[in-house]
């Protein structure tokens, strides 16, 4: 590394044109000067993605080494072989798909339960895989409920909340009923107990219904984009890019963009061109298919699946803003500034304050990845996205590209198919050691006899995983390891960075709304940003509940203070947690009208201290580190639990690190923001 650093610094004395061309270590781009290439790293590479995308393959890799995943691989493998000639894409399908009729018979049971619980009042309607037939066997059943506006006693999207809340809490109908307040679009979380299907229901936004029955029309057209679209959702959901770098919707918007450059579907305002506008709270939902022409009748499904992979593999998402509407990109920095670059847009956001009657949040340029909505153009469905799961969705694009123009590996589909659900991910985890050992030029210097081609992975990830079953078997029927097994760790090894639990916290309108009517009204000379307001805010109920409701006991590792303002938050904060006593299960998060929440949870707390310790049942040694990190504009705040080395239990799914997890998620989801600005105040 030292030779690495006093060599840069050689060239960088050189005078100026006569440098030699570097290589971004990180990423491998190439740069025509060393300064040029410092200047890059600083830029896109100071949060060391590395290093946070091991933590990223540890989740994949650990989910892969499990018996369940394991046991699944060997019956779609066993699928794949027995299935005839060309028919392996569709058989792939078929084992991950859906129970759609399951799914439809519960939304049915579902909706009428609800509309005569609320007499008439409220319209359920679908929106998702239920509508759009993308549904896989783990999927849920995501509802609209509307409030009929022609009833003199219409319900506002508040009271509708609260009194569906308080329904499915009652009924016998519904259990593990979690209301979410606080996501950019409220829902409550439930299921259903017949079916076992869980629930997703929204109040506020019918803007999902319109997607979907897009959607759902748009594969309904032909069955091959039923299976481009299913089979990237499966190859998504496999190697964790959907629910941890992206949601489905993301996704569905990239492949409806991909088939607009492949010139297989016209623009969304091609689409809405001489039709009546459908004004859905100034966004225009309208569209027809009536002129677009069929698909080729030689266009095959692999060849859109090979296309997806091919435009993204190659895409700079940083910096492009990706435009279904329009049908094009956009330069990300000019999309917004220009004027007359994008009049349309103008003309909506004018057109949704105008029927809301308030200011709305513009464009989220300020992301990694811009993917405008195809219809609601103020909307960024790819800002979820960080900087490190991009650098892991470049990743698995560029193997899955590879892989579609590898010959040899497409003339056996089965190990294809294997490749992509399953090896892709074990040759990532490979080919990330040999980067972390060796630098990118010195990886390029390599003979290439040295290194595996996709095929040769394919191969090696079915012969190791057998053998890797085998030895698990072996070793647990011997009181040690055998010392003569000098085998080479296999892909599905755990020695990366542990596996971690996130949750995001962002604020809503309504967080907002609180800190403008009872902090920056009442002060004068207020000079924090409304968002550090609330950052600070939450950082200090986080702390409490910590300390205080679960009486665990904190001791401060690390506090990484912005050198601009050395009074502010710091950034990054990480705390060593520990207790001997579960205070986490069986808590309960309903609100009283005679107590405050933080009242009620503290009561709850003394309660479990006072009964509990003499039950062996709760007792348990749960340690581990937890970070807060804050977002530099302060409008994300990030919440990662490891746990510590040699614990045994780790984050399995009944640790005590991930049941308390889970509870603190809950207690964030239901906590009073406005009782605590309040209590806030006073504090200060």
């Amino acid at each position: 590394m030292t030779s690495d650093v006093e060599s840069r610094q050689t060239k960088s004395k050189l005078p100026l044109g006569q440098e030699d061309a570097a290589n971004c270590k990180v990423c491998d781009a190439p740069f025509k000067t060393l300064q040029e290439c410092l200047a890059h790293e600083l830029l896109k590479h100071t949060i060391k993605p590395q290093k946070k995308l091991r933590k990223c393959l540890d989740a994949v890799t650990k989910l892969f080494a499990s018996e369940q995943t394991q046991s699944e691989r060997r019956l779609l493998e066993a699928l794949l072989v027995q299935s005839p000639p060309g028919q392996q894409l569709r058989a792939v399908l078929g084992f991950y798909a859906g129970n759609s009729a399951a799914l439809a018979e519960c939304f049915q049971e579902v909706r009428k339960n609800i509309q005569n619980q609320m007499q008439g009042k409220v319209k359920v309607y679908p929106f998702g895989s239920l509508v759009t037939g993308l549904a896989l066997k783990d999927s849920d059943i995501d509802l609209y409920l509307e409030s009929i506006h022609g009833n003199s006693n219409a319900m506002s999207h508040s009271q509708l909340y609260k009194r569906t809340n308080s329904f499915l809490r009652r009924t016998g109908c519904f259990s593990d009923v979690i209301a979410i307040r606080h996501a950019r679009v409220p829902i409550i979380r439930c299921k259903h107990v017949a079916s076992g299907l869980r629930l997703d229901i929204s109040m506020s936004s019918p803007n999902s219904t319109h997607n979907s029955r897009f959607v759902a029309e748009l594969l309904n057209r032909d069955v091959r984009l039923r299976e481009l679209f299913l089979f990237l959702k499966i190859w998504a959901k496999k190697l964790m890019i959907i629910s941890n770098v992206m949601t489905s919707y993301c996704l569905i918007t990239l492949i409806i963009y991909q088939l607009q450059q492949q010139r297989h579907l016209p623009s969304i305002k091609e689409l809405q061109y001489g039709i009546p506008v459908l004004d859905i709270g100034g966004i225009n939902y309208a569209y027809s298919f009536e002129h677009v022409p069929a698909l080729p009748a030689s266009l095959t499904t692999f060849d859109l699946v090979s296309g997806f992979f091919e435009l993204y593999s190659h895409m700079d998402f940083e910096k492009k803003m990706l435009s279904p509407y329009l049908g094009h990109a956009l330069d990300v920095e000019a999309a917004f500034t220009v004027p007359g670059n994008f009049p349309e847009y103008n003309a909506q956001v004018l057109a949704i304050e105008t029927a809301m009657q308030e200011r709305i949040e513009p464009f989220n340029i300020e992301r990694c990845v811009c993917v405008q909505d195809p219809f609601e153009l103020t909307r960024n469905v790819g800002q979820s996205i960080s900087q490190t799961n991009l650098y892991y969705l470049n990743q698995c694009l560029a193997a899955a590209n590879e892989a579609c123009n590898d010959t040899k590996l497409k003339s056996t589909p089965p190990k294809f198919y294997d490749y992509l659900l399953f090896g892709l991910a074990e040759h990532l985890v490979e080919e990330h050691r040999l980067e972390h050992v060796l630098p990118a030029k010195q990886r390029k210097q390599m003979p290439k006899k040295e290194v595996k081609t996709v095929d040769a992975v394919a191969d090696a990830v079915a012969v190791e995983a057998k053998a890797d079953v085998a030895s698990t078997t072996l070793a647990a029927k011997a009181d040690e390891p055998s010392l003569k097994d000098d085998r080479k760790p296999t892909v599905t090894d755990n020695s990366c960075m542990p596996l971690m639990h996130v949750y995001t916290l962002t604020p809503t309108n309504n967080d907002l709304k609180t800190l403008k009517s009872d902090v920056l009204s009442k002060a004068r000379k207020q000079t924090k940003s409304i968002y550090y307001l609330w950052v600070e805010c939450y950082v200090d109920a986080i702390k409490d509940i910590l300390s205080h409701i679960y009486a665990l006991s904190m001791k401060e590792l690390d506090a990484n203070v912005p050198a601009t303002d050395t009074n502010a938050l710091p950034l990054n904060m990480t705390w060593q947690i520990s207790t001997t006593l579960d205070t986490w299960s069986a808590r309960k998060f309903q609100r009283s009208t005679r107590q405050s929440f933080f009242a009620q949870q503290l009561q709850q707390t003394v309660e479990f201290s006072k009964t509990r310790p003499q039950n062996p049942s709760y007792v348990v040694n749960m340690r581990g580190h937890l970070s807060l990190i804050i977002a530099e504009d302060y409008k994300e705040l990030r919440l990662e639990l490891q746990p510590m080395p040699g614990d045994a239990l780790g984050l399995q799914r009944h640790s005590p690190l991930t049941k308390f997890f889970k509870s603190l998620k809950n207690m964030l989801c239901n906590y009073n923001f406005k009782e605590k600005v309040i209590s806030f105040q006073y504090e200060r």
